[in-house]
């Protein structure tokens, strides 16, 4: 019995400690470039406010691929950064050049 309630409590414990940091991803879909930083992090700078959505995984980097200092329509996973002034790019839905 007394395991059966320590799992519970343990497993309860789990469950409300992650809903402090589940943090969902949102939808970008904007207009603008991508350049590359000095760190290699892939930067998309979106041409109707100015923000900057850092992307540092392979993944992004892949789908971006050369069209690096070109005009691009893109459409994104983002997510704030807890406790950091930058927004994460997690994943690249579509990436298509402007003509």
């Amino acid at each position: 019995m007394n395991r059966i309630t320590l799992l519970a409590l343990l497993a309860l414990g789990a469950f409300f400690a992650n809903l402090g940091f589940a943090q969902e991803a949102k939808t970008l879909d904007a207009t603008g470039k991508f350049i590359k930083n000095d760190k290699g992090a892939v930067i998309f700078t979106d041409d109707a406010d100015k923000k900057k959505y850092y992307g540092f995984n392979d993944g992004v980097k892949e789908k971006v691929g050369d069209m690096l200092n070109k005009k691009v329509k893109l459409k994104a996973k983002i997510k704030k950064k807890e406790g950091a002034k930058i927004t994460l790019m997690t994943y690249i839905v579509s990436v298509k050049p402007v003509k």
